[in-house]
């Protein structure tokens, strides 16, 4: 994904994983809550919110910096059941400090990274 105007990396991210779901999972409903707080899973509002063609929640994905990931595992770890595959999906370098939260938190994400160009703004995500 490229990005043209003033640039928010948490938003740009959002954004391209909304898109890159929607297109690897067309039959999909992909919910986002950029723009605000519109769905939410257990009293959440997580980033993405993927469904399947029933409805069914398949996958929450939170995507964060180093400054909100200790907020962001401990509330969901209050959950007492989540309720899909939660991924929270960080940059790049912040990988080993979220794995680090999540063990001494008690819970079990599944992870994802980030990358953005300096120069092009382009995205590139991995999941593991």
């Amino acid at each position: 994904m490229s990005v043209t105007s003033e640039f928010n990396e948490h938003d740009a991210v959002v954004q391209a994983l909304s898109d890159s779901n929607q297109k690897r999972y067309p039959t999909y409903k992909v919910l986002n809550n950029l723009g605000g707080e519109k769905t939410n899973v257990a009293g959440l509002f997580p980033d993405i919110i993927l469904q399947d063609g029933k409805g069914n929640l398949l996958f929450i994905i939170e995507v964060k910096k180093n400054g909100n990931i200790a907020q962001c595992i401990q509330q969901w770890k209050n959950v007492p059941k989540i309720p899909a595959f939660l991924y929270i999906v960080v940059p790049e370098n912040d990988l080993s400090n979220a794995k680090s939260i999540a063990q001494v938190v008690g819970l079990q994400p599944k992870f994802g990274t980030y990358t953005v160009d300096p120069e092009t703004k382009v995205i590139s995500v991995k999941y593991e």
